[in-house]
Formats: structure tokens, C-alpha cells, sequence
């Protein structure tokens, strides 16, 4: 019977314990991206943690910045009908292209590997490039 009690109580304490990784997981995939944001603005769009990593078109060359406006520093282009690694959207300035503005900033991965910022006009899709409200930096 003792033997039965310790089992459960492992049972329960592992459980827990695995619910509470789970929780921790899902708790750090909602401020990972906003930890990404800085890391990515800070230490020049170098590395980035996020829950998921996401496929997106690039419609029209574009940009490729260390932060959310055209004021931050260029690092790149993205290119025109190439699909890119993206992680999250944010707001920023807005972006007037086509006759549709846009405030919408999307967290890409160029082709030399950095993370940085364009703004989401120029991705297909809706004005979040059909990221899900989730994916929020």
C-alpha cells in the first residue's frame, strides 16, 4: 500500500512537473517574441527565439531593417516572389504602397541569415501576412 502511495505521488509529482514545462513552454512562446524583438533590434537582427517559425511571399522587393520604421538601419533587401523564414508581426510605422497603408511590421530571416524587419504591404496574404494573431513580437 506504502508502495502504491509513493507511486502516485511520483505520478503526481512528475505530472506536474511535465504540465508545469508545458505551461512554461506556452507561457515563453507568447514572451519569447517580444524577447526577440529587442534581441533582434539590439544586437543588430542577430539571433531569435520564437514558437514557431512561419513560410511567407514576398510580392515586391522590399527593405530589410533592424527594427519596425525606415528609420532603423537597412540590413538587406528581401526579394520579390521568394518565400522567407518570418516569426512574428508588430506594429510600427505605417507604409503606404499600392493605395493601402499598412502599420504591420513582419520578423524575417534574409538570405544571409540576419532577422530583421519589413513591413508586412509587402508580404502576401492579409496585413498580418496571414500570420496568426499569436504570432504577435
Amino acid at each position: 500500500m506504502r508502495t502504491l502511495k509513493s507511486t502516485a505521488a511520483v505520478a503526481a509529482v512528475t505530472g506536474a512537473m511535465a504540465l508545469a514545462g508545458v505551461l512554461g513552454t506556452a507561457g515563453t512562446a507568447g514572451a519569447a517574441p517580444a524577447g526577440s524583438v529587442a534581441s533582434a533590434e539590439a544586437a543588430g537582427a542577430g539571433q531569435v527565439q520564437a514558437a514557431a517559425d512561419y513560410s511567407r511571399k514576398v510580392w515586391k522587393t522590399v527593405n530589410h531593417r533592424t527594427g519596425p520604421s525606415g528609420d532603423y538601419e537597412a540590413i538587406g533587401k528581401l526579394y520579390a516572389n521568394r518565400y522567407y523564414t518570418v516569426r512574428c508581426w508588430r506594429v510600427g510605422e505605417s507604409v503606404t504602397a499600392e493605395g493601402t497603408t499598412n502599420n504591420v511590421w513582419i520578423l524575417a530571416r534574409n538570405d544571409s541569415g540576419r532577422w530583421g524587419y519589413s513591413s508586412a504591404i509587402y508580404f502576401s496574404g492579409n496585413k498580418y501576412a496571414d500570420l496568426p494573431a499569436s504570432a504577435r513580437c
